[in-house]
């Protein structure tokens, strides 16, 4: 059998994560690892008096990675200096780089996966085992990464939601088309001219598995 592939931390100094400046292998891979991710809602009341509102979409709120790093040096699983562990993978993704003026950009990696990139924003050491002198023997750090995407990356992912393109999406479970409109277009109103556009008799009509056309609004 071959090596285990071991989950790494690599530090990047830019937000397009192109210029890598270190790397650190998890001695121990975790057990599991938690990711959170938001939506962003305004409210409003739907008529006068009325003690119901409803919620309108924005967009996307922030996206949370948290994962535990296990450090062992009694020997049972690895023989490593706690300490010198846990201050290796701090300065990576805690410590201030006089270099960028700021902490690094941090991407997870586990073997040919990339689970998350972003920047640290909660930093937690739980040391669970101490020698007789006060040396940590084992210790759980417990890292909380929000999501961080490049402005390019995100001009990119815009762009192919423009509404002055033309898109063409297919029909899935649950879709409707005011409801498509509204995801492209940001206003479901338009679905009228997107059913003409489609030859549609009915725009209730749509069926999953169906392709349609959105043109361009402006």
């Amino acid at each position: 059998m071959g090596e285990m592939t071991k989950l790494k931390i690599l530090a990047y100094t830019d937000p397009d994560f192109s210029s890598q400046v270190g790397e650190f292998d998890a001695p121990v891979n975790p057990e599991s690892f938690q990711t959170k991710n938001e939506q962003e809602f305004c409210t409003r009341d739907t008529t006068d008096g009325s003690s119901a509102k409803t919620a309108r979409f924005k967009g996307t709120g922030n996206s949370y990675f948290e994962l535990v790093l296990f450090f062992d040096g009694t020997g049972v699983i690895n023989e490593d200096d706690v300490s010198q562990k846990i201050d290796e993978v701090k300065k990576l993704v805690y410590t201030y780089n006089g270099t960028i003026h700021e902490p690094n950009y941090i991407k997870i990696l586990w073997g040919t996966q990339s689970l998350f990139q972003g920047r640290l924003q909660n930093w937690n050491v739980n040391y669970t085992m101490l020698d007789t002198d006060g040396t940590p023997l084992r210790a759980e750090v417990t890292i909380v990464l929000l999501a961080s995407v490049s402005a390019k990356k995100k001009a990119l992912e815009e762009q192919k939601n423009s509404s002055d393109l033309t898109h063409v999406r297919t029909v899935m479970a649950g879709d409707s088309l005011p409801l498509m409109c509204y995801r492209i277009y940001g206003d479901s109103s338009y679905y009228i001219k997107v059913a003409r556009y489609n030859n549609l008799t009915d725009f209730r009509s749509v069926k999953p598995g169906q392709t349609i056309v959105f043109p361009p609004v402006n």
